[in-house]
């Protein structure tokens, strides 16, 4: 170890310097590396390892005691590697009990793959499409304002009506779609 390696773990435990920090991660920008290039943390990009890398520095200088003959770049490497692995076994962790909630596709009943709600909403859609081809120009405006696709404003702009005459067109889209599902369905969906 260095003199200057010496000093700049000194002035990290002792006085937090943050310059002396960033010398000694930069010193071992090729240990670093080559674990981001070893090691793979999904969602982890070269700056995520730096700051890893930067936290664990700051520990192992805090621990580092250089008086039994180690050095300070293997202590350092070490802590890094094993920050990594428990990094990557928590990822693994994750995934496993995300994977404790699923099933196989053919294990799943085939009524739990749509819920009723499901069905009669795609059913619904369907059946305002169809009523959509018998409607008029203003009738389909009326049926975007309801559904949220157009401001009040604009669709009496488009609809060339007030807000009243907006209404009443809107009653009709509505009645039409009924109408339709009527006649498909009999009275059950009322």
């Amino acid at each position: 170890m260095s003199n200057l390696e010496a000093l700049w773990i000194e002035q990290v435990r002792d006085a937090r310097d943050s310059t002396a920090l960033f010398n000694l991660v930069d010193r071992y920008n090729p240990m670093i590396d080559n674990m981001l290039s070893q090691y793979y943390v999904r969602s982890y990009e070269r700056s995520d390892w730096y700051q890893e890398a930067s936290v664990i520095c700051q520990e192992s200088c805090d621990l580092f005691d250089g008086s039994t003959g180690s050095k300070f770049g293997s202590f350092f490497k070490m802590k890094f590697k094993h920050r990594v692995i428990d990094l990557i076994r928590y990822e693994n962790a994750a995934k496993r009990k995300a994977n404790n909630f699923t099933e196989p596709i053919h294990d799943v009943e085939e009524a739990r793959l749509t819920t009723p709600s499901h069905i009669e909403t795609i059913e619904y859609l369907d059946h305002i499409k169809r009523a959509a081809k018998e409607m008029t120009r203003k009738e389909l405006i009326g049926l975007r304002f309801s559904l949220g696709k157009l401001s009040l404003k604009e669709a009496c702009r488009l609809a060339g009506c007030d807000h009243k005459g907006l209404l009443i067109i809107t009653y009709r889209c509505k009645k039409k779609i009924k109408e339709h599902c009527d006649e498909l369905f009999g009275d059950d969906l009322s």
